[in-house]
């Protein structure tokens, strides 16, 4: 009985050394500062108007999940920054950004909905609803919920990555 206990305790033992060695060894994680500096400099390519750059990289972190990328994307491609117009996929981006429920980020779409005809946005829904599939909260685990800002009683709806092991994200570039 003492024998088959050992083997049970030792099993415990290397099964999480032998989950993380995996995690670590996948190509789906990346460490939290790498991420956000990367990050960082894709916010930074569009806010200095470099918009061919910028769609590039920030497509990325769309995919990846982040919210302010996703949202930026769809205006991208609303806007014509950087790419030619495309709708379809500023409707998909503008969807999955609000799950993040971000009032401003809701003028966009209501924009879109009140002045497209309802057969096109038929068509918008569905790739919204395919966006989310792919790039969403869910798919991409984030976890959002409700923070509480300095100085606002209003708190705010965030979502933001889960680490998966400590110091690391995952992500799951689709393409």
């Amino acid at each position: 009985m003492n024998r088959l206990m050992n083997h049970l305790i030792i099993a415990l033992m290397i099964l999480p050394i032998t989950f993380i060695s995996t995690a670590f060894s996948s190509e789906n994680v990346l460490d939290i500062d790498s991420y956000n500096k990367e990050l960082r400099t894709a916010i930074g390519l569009y806010k200095v108007n470099n918009y061919n750059e910028a769609l590039f990289k920030l497509e990325i972190f769309a995919k990846r999940g982040d919210k302010t990328s996703q949202y930026i994307v769809g205006t991208m491609y609303l806007n014509a920054q950087g790419t030619k117009q495309d709708l379809i996929k500023s409707y998909g981006w503008l969807t999955v950004a609000n799950e993040q429920k971000t009032q401003a980020w809701e003028l966009p779409l209501t924009m879109l909905q009140d002045k497209l005809p309802a057969d096109y946005l038929e068509k918008l829904a569905l790739e919204g609803q395919k966006y989310i599939k792919l790039y969403g909260a869910k798919s991409q685990r984030l976890k959002c919920k409700n923070v509480k800002k300095l100085g606002s009683k209003q708190p705010s709806h965030r979502c933001n990555k889960i680490e998966i092991v400590n110091g690391y994200y995952f992500v799951d570039d689709l393409d």
